[in-house]
């Protein structure tokens, strides 16, 4: 790898407090991404179940982290979307992690009238929406999490691609 070239692209990465916070959301995302596929390797190649199929850090798979980590997700995507508002791929991903917290608003006022942990939300098989669809929530949370986690790394390379050569025209045309 040419050193000088990764040094440039650091460098840019990290040339202003809206694409260095761009850069951690999306390195922060991907982590949290890799926690759902340990949980679906736990769940379906090692067949485990409950608090056995927690992950890697199972000690933070609680209703609160889920609620507080999509809302800090929001809460980064809606401040990068009113500095870069001109990127398509940013709108999808802060409508779309939107919809995540949603479910998981839904979830968390479950566990808070219940106290009872892994209400199927809104989505979900069991879930408040027509019964939802035939997916656990594991699994539909691990979907969530790769679209997700698709688009603000499509929405970040759109806006180092506007940035590096200031061309707004959508990725691929």
């Amino acid at each position: 790898m040419n050193m000088a070239w990764a040094q440039a692209k650091a460098r840019t990465a990290t040339s202003t407090p809206w694409l260095l916070l761009f850069s951690f959301l999306l390195l922060a995302q991907t982590g949290h991404l890799l926690e759902h596929v340990a949980q679906m390797v736990q769940l379906h190649a090692l067949s485990l179940t409950g608090t056995d199929a927690g992950g890697i850090v199972g000690q933070l798979d609680l209703e609160w982290v889920h609620f507080l980590w999509n809302l800090g997700v929001v809460v980064a995507l809606g401040a990068l979307l009113v500095h870069h508002g001109a990127n398509g791929w940013l709108v999808f991903a802060t409508a779309f992690a939107s919809w995540h917290l949603v479910e998981h608003d839904v979830i968390m006022q479950s566990f808070l009238t219940t106290g009872v942990a892994g209400s199927p939300g809104l989505l979900s098989s069991g879930g408040l929406i027509a019964g939802g669809l035939p997916l656990a929530r594991p699994d539909l949370h691990f979907l969530y999490n790769v679209v997700e986690t698709a688009s603000i790394l499509l929405a970040y390379l759109f806006q180092l691609r506007i940035l590096t050569t200031g061309d707004r025209l959508a990725p691929g045309k």
